[in-house]
């Protein structure tokens, strides 16, 4: 096991892939700090702290880990370097757990990178303060962490069953994705108001007369209820990707994000688990 993760590492660390996606997110924090910097400049009220920017990084590592890791683990397949790995001894279940190890550390290295750049540019002054504490802000790093490991998981599962490079790419890319937009279509859907307020406005005829119409607060037929907005609450709580939006566009730590963490090491064993057996079964000829 030693043997296959030292072979593996020095693979990652020679992998183009790998700090492409690493520069692509550093590069993206450093823009989106230069961005409100420039907004700064000309609106000097404008309000931007760096909290915010800090946590969003964990809602696009999700697309980068499923282009990197497709690549790096679609490659074992083009090359046959899965079939040598077997013919020299490795068992498949070390093959897996030394690929679900590498895929989490690349995954959080390229993470790290954007809070390199959130945390470089609050430093050089190009942001304002941050506003949480440190505790809160380290709290909220490590929820991201084991966010990005469950979707590093998932992500895997998938390209260790596919033998086909490109086939499995354009499946982890499809598939993160649909998880970045079902996060923002669950959050929008959960933040819908009950009721839509009162209002009046006026209206003016072709004949040039005026008037005034009041509309009554009206139920919003959009408003999650019973059941059915429980269902969207557990996912929004479980799912990974859903976690990190939370993250993102929140006010900090709530009661409901302690749980977070043990969600995300339940999707990790489950997918590891479900990986590991059917990987075992695969026919690698």
């Amino acid at each position: 096991m030693i043997k296959l993760l030292r072979g593996e590492f020095i693979r990652l660390f020679k992998s183009k892939i790998f700090w492409l996606g690493t520069i692509f997110m550093f590069c993206s924090a450093a823009f989106t700090i230069y961005s409100r910097w420039m907004t700064m400049q000309k609106f000097p009220d404008y309000y931007s702290s760096p909290d915010g920017i800090l946590l969003s990084g964990s809602e696009f590592i999700g697309i980068v880990i499923a282009v990197v890791m497709g690549i790096f683990i679609g490659t074992d397949y083009s090359h046959g370097t899965i079939r040598n790995k077997l013919v020299v001894g490795h068992s498949r279940v070390k093959m897996y757990f030394s690929n679900l190890i590498i895929c989490i550390v690349a995954s959080l290295l390229m993470y790290f990178a954007w809070l390199v750049a959130v945390a470089g540019g609050a430093v050089l002054g190009f942001t304002r303060n941050f506003e949480m504490s440190a505790g809160n802000i380290a709290a909220e790093i490590l929820i991201s962490v084991f966010a990005s490991s469950a979707m590093s998981a998932v992500f895997l599962l998938i390209s260790m069953l596919v033998t086909s490079r490109s086939t499995g790419v354009v499946t982890v890319m499809i598939l993160s994705l649909v998880m970045f937009i079902s996060a923002l279509m669950i959050s929008a859907r959960l933040n819908e108001s009950e009721y839509f307020d009162a209002y009046d406005y006026v209206i003016t005829d072709s004949a040039g007369n005026t008037f005034e119409i009041h509309e009554d607060m009206q139920k919003n037929p959009y408003y999650l209820e019973g059941t059915k907005r429980k269902i969207y609450e557990i996912l929004y709580d479980v799912l990974p990707n859903c976690q990190v939006r939370q993250l993102a566009i929140g006010d900090g730590l709530t009661d409901n994000m302690k749980f977070f963490p043990l969600y995300s090491v339940s999707i990790i064993i489950v997918a590891t688990a479900a990986g590991v057996l059917l990987f075992r079964r695969k026919d690698l000829k």
